[in-house]
């Protein structure tokens, strides 16, 4: 018999004892810990009280994290009808060593002060393509080792001489209880509801989507499991759901009452669920080749060549039993999709992941996708030409572009990558960051300034040369997870928020923060960043001049915001042009260059350089010549680039790009 979770709150949740998925999101990983939200109001309100920013709900009594510390989650109130019910990933244990946070812990062991969900992928509610909106949204963190559906406090023995037994509490199944507690009180009769979860999250979805139609009969719901459908077979000797205690209660479940431990597996869940509710459909994401997938696998002893072949026979399992059933596969081997940015531009098939995902959560059907091919992902937008592909793969490559981040002056420090330059201004009484990456790199621009004993959370401006997508790109990030205020030019902000012209180009959009206009000055502490329109580049660009000071001496130091020649026309010629001329009658004083792009200031041989300064000689990085002599150079080349674009001769701003990259490496 099915039991009643708004009355009773009693135990409902199945489990898949495949090994939890690890982090979610690790290509722009927003690491959710950020600016907190704010706190419930002390009387309940109901969801539509709250506001469009998250709040934090208190667990309270009942809930625990895996080291017993308090449980909370997170709601924002969309303003509309529609309701998302979202479950946290970030691993699992079910021993010893993968559950003591003193050994080789492989889950998410407490929820810090600061957590945050986060800002991008369908929590990016300002973006005017996010399907979800105005959905409110109740977010369920993750931090009980048993994906969301344990409950039993285990002893784990000791494995080594001198430790003493590790309790770990397993009651993910109690939080989310609380959880769906607080909907059921607060979101009445919504119109429809989107029930999912990414990595650790997405396993137990499909149970719980059982458990909310129960709470919901009259309202239409979709779910949907994002990076963790290829957990087929795992070792008879590692069975998670023996130290997460998940049937005791899994039977108990309308759907669920036949299912036995013996020869359960993650297709189970997903059939269990479906049959149960034959007017919901249930879907999964997967990437093709997911390399998180995969080392939980091997984690569990399943070693696994091509998870591909596990998800096509996960889905063929599924799909025998039950028609209400779809997946998307997609190219690649990265892990999640639905918080991450490429959220609005992975495509697998020529179907963008988006466009399928909405048509799931709006009730029309999609088809069955599957990647081809399948070794890497695609995205919307034209086929990336050869050469690019190739630049494109280099900045990708952790071989080649990672860069350990070091010191230039007293106050200056690099942080930034291999070909692209990222700087922090410290002020004394808070950070500015010059340029913030992009991509898979933005999380490393993140630990790149912790490492430097630096705090991200004291960034109070992000300025942004420009709005290209190597220097805008985490942009969204900086200004959600921790506040910093973000500065660009009217001209670049347009340029941000426009569609890229390829899709491996998209920026987490985010609306219009400050627009800098030319001569306007960031001041902060003891410093003063002057910002200069110096078009060309972009038809914007903000070049920056400000004061660095390596022990008494003080220098004035320029960022230049745009040196590259990779577009086209007269017009834009001479605007670049007419910004460089300026730029040289403004040259007097200044002895130090640090563009916004490495090699176009030597900034790693004047690096070299500096680590082997002895004492008593003066700093590579001061040279008033080299800083004139550049100048001179820019200027000389985009005379040639003018004399062509005028003959109808100039290169392709593509080929120039190639030019210029081969001329840096």
């Amino acid at each position: 018999m099915a039991m009643d979770y708004r009355v009773k709150l009693a135990a409902a949740t199945a489990v898949l004892f495949l090994f939890a998925c690890s982090g979610e999101n690790p290509t722009s990983s927003e690491a959710e810990s950020a600016t907190p939200p704010a706190a419930a109001p002390t009387e309940p309100t109901g969801i539509a009280g709250l506001g469009a920013d998250w709040t934090a709900i208190e667990g309270g009594e009942g809930t625990t994290c895996s080291d017993g510390s308090p449980y909370r989650f997170y709601v924002r109130n969309g303003a509309s009808d529609k309701l998302m019910f979202y479950m946290q990933g970030g691993g699992g244990c079910w021993f010893r060593q993968n559950c003591d946070p003193e050994m080789q812990p492989s889950y998410t062991i407490n929820i810090p002060p600061d957590f945050n969900p986060g800002s991008t992928g369908v929590f990016n509610f300002d973006n005017p393509e996010n399907p979800f909106a105005d959905y409110d949204v109740v977010m369920a963190p993750y931090c009980t080792g048993d994906v969301h559906l344990g409950a039993s406090d285990t002893v784990y023995p000791a494995v080594e001489e001198g430790q003493e037994p590790l309790t770990i509490h397993h009651q993910g199944h109690a939080n989310i209880k609380r959880v769906l507690a607080w909907t059921y009180d607060n979101v009445a009769d919504p119109e429809s509801i989107f029930v999912t979860g990414s990595s650790a999250g997405a396993i137990p979805s499909p149970f719980y989507t059982s458990v909310i139609a129960e709470a919901y009969p009259e309202t239409k719901i979709a779910q949907l499991g994002d990076g963790a459908g290829g957990y087929r077979r795992m070792n008879g000797d590692s069975r998670p759901d023996q130290s997460w205690g998940t049937f005791s209660f899994l039977t108990e479940q309308a759907g669920f009452e036949g299912e036995k431990a013996e020869g359960f597996n993650y297709e189970r869940l997903y059939i269990a669920a479906a049959k149960a509710n034959p007017n919901i459909l249930f879907a999964e994401f997967d990437d093709a080749e997911d390399a998180v997938q995969k080392r939980f696998l091997a984690l569990s002893g399943a070693n696994v060549d091509s998870l591909l072949a596990a998800l096509q026979a996960n889905h063929a399992d599924i799909r025998a039993e039950v028609d209400n059933f779809r997946a998307y596969i997609g190219g690649g081997d990265a892990h999640t999709i639905l918080r991450r940015p490429e959220f609005y531009t992975i495509t697998s098939n020529g179907v963008r992941i988006r466009d399928w995902v909405a048509d799931l959560a709006n009730f029309a059907t999609p088809d069955n996708v599957t990647c081809d091919p399948c070794d890497q992902a695609t995205h919307i937008g034209p086929t990336m030409p050869a050469p690019m592909q190739a630049m494109w793969n280099n900045w990708q490559n952790n071989a080649t572009q990672y860069v350990e981040p070091f010191q230039i002056f007293d106050n200056l420090y690099y942080v930034g990558i291999d070909w692209v330059a990222a700087y922090v201004l410290d002020t004394g009484d808070g950070l500015i960051l010059i340029d913030s990456l992009y991509g898979k790199w933005v999380p490393v621009l993140i630990n790149n300034i912790e490492k430097l004993g630096l705090d991200p959370r004291d960034i109070k401006y992000l300025i942004n040369t420009h709005g290209h997508f190597d220097h805008s790109g985490g942009s969204r990030i900086f200004n959600q997870r921790f506040g910093a205020r973000v500065v660009m030019a009217e001209e670049d902000w347009q340029l941000y928020q426009a569609k890229p012209d390829l899709g491996l180009f998209y920026q987490p959009y985010m609306n219009v923060d400050i627009v800098a206009n030319d001569g306007d000055k960031i001041v902060l502490g003891d410093t003063e960043v002057e910002l200069f329109k110096t078009p060309g580049h972009t038809v914007g660009v903000l070049s920056l001049r400000y004061t660095v000071r390596d022990g008494d001496d003080a220098y004035t130091a320029v960022t230049l915001g745009g040196v590259g020649l990779n577009f086209s026309g007269v017009e834009r010629t001479e605007t670049y042009l007419r910004s460089y001329a300026r730029l040289q009658s403004m040259q007097d004083g200044v002895s130090v260059s640090l563009p916004n792009h490495a090699a176009m200031g030597r900034v790693f041989q004047r690096a070299e350089a500096l680590a082997n300064r002895g004492s008593g000689d003066p700093h590579p990085f001061v040279d008033a010549t080299g800083y004139r002599s550049d100048l001179a150079t820019f200027v000389a080349n985009a005379e040639q680039k003018l004399v062509a674009e005028k003959a109808g001769t100039a290169r392709d701003p593509m080929e120039e790009l190639t030019r210029v990259l081969d001329d840096q490496g």
